[in-house]
């Protein structure tokens, strides 16, 4: 009973001086800290909108990224298409040259037989070599024969020769059908060139706004911080005022039980874990990717010597022996769609539309992703918080 009483007086005697101190603080220093609260709360409106601009702005160098991207893998797709070409029209060039070889021969072949049955026909009766050659036999049944052999002759020299016409027209007509398709191809590939050139000169432009904005959000935080030390030490001194005020006006009261006494066993405070994010250097997605922190981005780059976001997240799942498609947009439309509140470590996360993606990472856990953030920049990871994605995929 006489504990109970202990208990209950100290914690009146607690709360007399909690109310003494309350108090004082408003008398000492209200309008001070309510200033600096304003204040706070305005600059962190600010702030919260500058955020907002600077995840547009970043949206928007991600979303020229994957465009000049995937001109890059059109481009490489188209040298090796103009490559293949040089090569068909070189092995058709080849053929026609044997074709022709083979004409040349076939004439040959025939000037040798006209030599041949003018030594058999003898005189010349009617000037040309194979009547001569039926006139000038020695019976009626060798006239028939000679004739027989003369149809033959005709017969297959004309089947010989329509044949190897045939085959040059082909060849021909295949090595125009190459040589256009090469032409086509680098007119397309010049025009990706331009695309890419221009697409370029977008991205200068908008890392120039996002750094314009990334330059306030840091004054912001500046500013935020020196106003959080402002309302920390007025609060500190507000404190101190009225712990001083309450000395004064207040007699000691009976000291409360210290913390454990009683056999009361003292409070355990909580530990806080840091839980790895599950997969992390087990050969996993999120392993694989996470050992590429540093890597450069490289536009199409698909290989360790520099990957773009796409490129990062297609040779991460090939370790982990998952197929994916090469790009973001193909990559956004892969597995089921899970919201970003039921993301799991794994996950994939795209900024976009499923289907027109522009910007893909993979999610390790912690509110945080790992990816191929832009061109100058290494492949890292990032908050949620600073740049967002719209939605994620689960392989």
């Amino acid at each position: 009973m006489k504990k109970v009483s202990r208990l209950m007086f100290s914690a009146l005697a607690f709360l007399t001086i909690g109310s003494t101190m309350a108090v004082s603080i408003g008398a000492v220093s209200a309008d001070e800290v309510a200033d600096t609260k304003a204040s706070m709360t305005n600059l962190s409106a600010e702030n919260s909108a500058l955020l907002a601009k600077l995840s547009a702005a970043q949206d928007k160098v991600a979303s020229i990224d994957s465009q000049v991207s995937n001109k890059t893998v059109a481009i490489d797709d188209a040298q090796k298409n103009i490559a293949s070409t040089d090569k068909e029209i070189t092995e058709v060039a080849q053929k026609i040259v044997k074709v022709q070889a083979e004409v040349q021969s076939r004439k040959a072949v025939l000037k040798e037989q006209v030599i041949a049955l003018q030594k058999r026909a003898g005189d010349s009766v009617s000037g040309n070599v194979y009547v001569d050659f039926i006139v000038n036999s020695d019976s009626f049944s060798d006239m028939v024969s000679r004739a027989s052999v003369v149809g033959k002759l005709n017969q297959a020299n004309k089947e010989a020769m329509d044949a190897v016409a045939n085959s040059e027209s082909k060849l021909a007509t295949l090595k125009q059908e190459q040589v256009t398709k090469k032409a086509n191809l680098v007119n397309t590939k010049a025009q990706l060139e331009k695309d890419q050139a221009q697409l370029t000169s977008l991205k200068v432009d908008a890392e120039n706004e996002q750094a314009s904005f990334q330059q306030e959000v840091d004054g912001h935080k500046t500013q935020l911080a020196s106003l959080q030390s402002q309302l920390d030490a007025q609060t500190a001194a507000a404190v101190e005022a009225a712990k001083k005020e309450t000395e004064k006006a207040t007699i000691a009261p009976t000291v409360a039980p210290k913390t454990g006494s009683d056999n009361t066993p003292a409070p355990t405070p909580a530990k806080t874990t840091t839980v790895a994010p599950s997969g992390a250097n087990t050969g996993s997605l999120v392993g694989n990717a996470l050992q590429f922190i540093g890597t450069p981005y490289v536009w199409g780059g698909a290989q360790p010597g520099g990957f773009d976001c796409s490129g990062l997240v297609w040779y991460a799942a090939k370790m982990a022996g998952i197929s994916l498609p090469r790009t973001s947009q193909e990559q956004s439309t892969v597995g089921t769609k899970v919201s970003l509140s039921e993301l799991q470590p794994g996950d994939l996360v795209f900024w976009g539309g499923v289907g027109s993606a522009h910007h893909v990472g993979i999610y390790i856990g912690g509110g945080s992703y790992v990816h191929a953030p832009t061109e100058g920049q290494n492949v890292t990871t990032m908050s949620m918080q600073y740049y967002k994605p719209d939605f994620g995929r689960r392989l």
